[in-house]
C-alpha cells in the first residue's frame, strides 16, 4: 500500500474575510483547505497525501465510538507521517506571551492553534514523523515548551529580509545546516538559498529540541527533535522549491526540496514491515522526478 501523509488544514473563518459585496460568494461558514503546491511537493514523491479535516470537538458525534477510543486515535493509526502547513500566528497565549503590539494577535486562530496542536501530540505519541513547515515549525517548537519572536523587523536587530508580502514566495536568503545535525547530513554544510516568508522565529527553545540551520544574520532556521523518529520543522518554504522558483535563485540554485521529503518519507517507511518498505521505497526511487534534482 501507498504511504498515506495527511496535512494538517488551514482554516479560514468568515470573521477574517474582508467585507464582501452584497449578493457575493463570500463564504459564510468556515472553510479548510490546502495549498496546491504543498500537495503537489508531496505527492510528486509517488505518496498519498490527505487533508486532515478540523473537527469541532463540541459538535455531538453521529454515532458511538469505541470505548476509549477518539477520531484523533483513528487518523493517527491510518496515516503514515505529518505535514504541518504554513499559515497565520500562533497566538502569543500559547507560549506565555502578550502581543507585543496592539492588534498584533487579530490575525491569529486560536481555534487552528488547538486543532494543531493536538493533531501533533497525536503523531509525536505515537513516534510518528512529523515535518513542520514556517508556522509548523514554530509550532513544534511551542509544543516542547519554547517560544517565539513575534516580530522579527523590530525585535532581532540586524535581521536580513525574512517577509516581504509584495515579493512573497520570490523572497529568498540563505541557511547553513549546522554541523553534525540531520540537515547537513541530507545537503552538507555550505550556504544553501532558500524562499523565506516568515516574520517569527524560535526564540526560546523547546525542551529536546536543536537548532538544525541559521541564516547568516543568526535567526533559527529549522528545529529537530532527536528523541523521536523524525519531528523536524524549517521556516523556509521547499513547497515552493519548484524548477521554476530555483531556476529564479541563480547562480546558486536554491535548495533542493526533494532530498527533505526523501528523508521524511524514508522516516515514515521505517514503521512497515520489511518487505512492504523496500517496495514502497524503491517504487518512490523509479519516479524520474524524485532523482532529477
Amino acid at each position: 500500500m501507498t504511504l498515506r501523509i495527511g496535512i494538517s488544514a488551514r482554516l479560514l473563518h468568515p470573521r477574517l474575510l474582508h467585507q464582501a459585496p452584497p449578493g457575493s460568494e463570500a463564504p459564510q461558514k468556515r472553510l479548510q483547505y490546502l495549498e496546491s503546491h504543498m500537495a503537489q511537493w508531496i505527492m510528486s514523491h509517488g505518496v498519498v497525501a490527505l487533508m486532515i479535516p478540523f473537527s469541532d470537538s463540541r459538535a455531538p458525534p453521529a454515532r458511538k465510538r469505541p470505548l476509549n477510543r477518539s477520531i484523533l486515535a483513528d487518523l493517527v493509526d491510518q496515516l503514515d507521517g505529518l505535514v504541518l502547513q504554513g499559515g497565520v500566528d500562533i497566538h502569543p497565549s500559547r507560549y506565555g506571551a502578550q502581543p507585543w503590539q496592539p492588534g498584533a494577535d487579530a490575525e491569529c486562530d486560536p481555534v487552528r492553534d488547538a486543532y494543531e496542536l493536538e493533531l501533533l501530540s497525536g503523531f509525536i505519541g505515537a513516534d510518528k514523523p512529523v515535518l513542520g513547515i514556517c508556522r509548523g515549525a514554530q509550532l513544534i517548537n511551542v509544543h516542547f515548551g519554547g517560544t517565539l519572536v513575534q516580530d522579527i523587523p523590530t525585535q532581532w536587530p540586524g535581521a536580513l529580509t525574512h517577509y516581504d508580502r509584495d515579493r512573497y514566495d520570490h523572497l529568498t536568503h540563505d541557511v547553513r545546516p549546522e554541523p553534525q545535525s540531520l540537515l547537513e547530513h541530507i545537503y552538507g554544510g555550505a550556504l544553501r538559498r532558500v524562499i523565506s516568508i516568515h516574520h517569527q522565529c524560535v526564540q526560546r527553545l523547546g525542551k529536546g529540541l536543536t537548532i538544525e540551520a541559521y541564516s547568516p544574520d543568526g535567526v533559527p532556521e529549522a528545529v529537530r527533535h532527536s528523541g523521536y523518529r523524525f519531528v523536524v520543522g524549517v521556516q523556509w518554504h521547499p513547497e515552493f522549491h519548484d524548477a521554476a522558483h530555483r531556476a529564479d535563485m541563480a547562480p546558486e540554485g536554491g535548495l533542493d526540496n526533494g532530498p527533505l521529503m526523501m528523508a521524511f518519507l524514508k522516516a515514515c517507511a521505517r514503521r512497515l514491515p520489511r518487505t512492504e518498505r523496500h517496495a514502497r521505497l524503491a517504487a518512490m526511487r523509479r519516479l524520474p522526478w524524485v532523482n532529477s534534482g
